[in-house]
């Protein structure tokens, strides 16, 4: 949360000419209410839930697409399986949690967890730590790359990938 993972996946999408998969607005688009007011009204578990789902869905698609995937989808075997599909390349954008928990104030339609919110992402940065690490996700500091700047070492790592040998 706070990564940067809309304005980084947006310019990737774009450039590569691929759809845009965002799970935030896609959800919101489908179930008429933001992730906030999905957690407020059912629970984290069942917000958890529409995220896997809807990153799951997105895998499952013919592809090629650019997914914006909720960081919370990492804890869901599933997922990590399916992030280890041999078309798939995995970012993880990172931010340290006082960069994070400045951004995160500024979205309205992110749930929010206690009073303090530097404090909890960090704990859940070093909870997914590994199971991101699991999956093979090119990891990137965020803090101080614009999200051009994310977006050429994203593009970089996909061009990597889809050359032969």
């Amino acid at each position: 949360m706070g990564s940067g993972k809309t304005a980084v996946g947006a310019i990737v999408a774009t450039r590569l000419g691929w759809p845009l998969l965002d799970s935030d607005a896609m959800i919101e688009a489908r179930e008429g209410s933001t992730v906030r007011e999905l957690r407020d009204a059912s629970g984290t578990d069942a917000m958890h839930v529409l995220e896997a789902r809807h990153l799951l869905d997105a895998l499952a698609g013919p592809g090629p697409d650019v997914v914006c995937a909720a960081a919370s989808t990492i804890e869901d075997p599933a997922c990590r399986d399916a992030l280890r599909g041999a078309s798939v390349t995995v970012v993880w954008l990172t931010a340290t949690p006082e960069t994070a928990a400045a951004r995160f104030d500024d979205q309205a339609h992110r749930p929010r967890y206690g009073d303090d919110p530097e404090a909890f992402l960090a704990h859940q940065a070093e909870e997914r730590g590994s199971l991101f690490r699991s999956v093979g996700a090119m990891e990137l500091a965020s803090d101080q790359r614009t999200p051009d700047e994310l977006a050429d070492l994203v593009l970089e790592e996909v061009a990597a990938r889809s050359r032969p040998g």
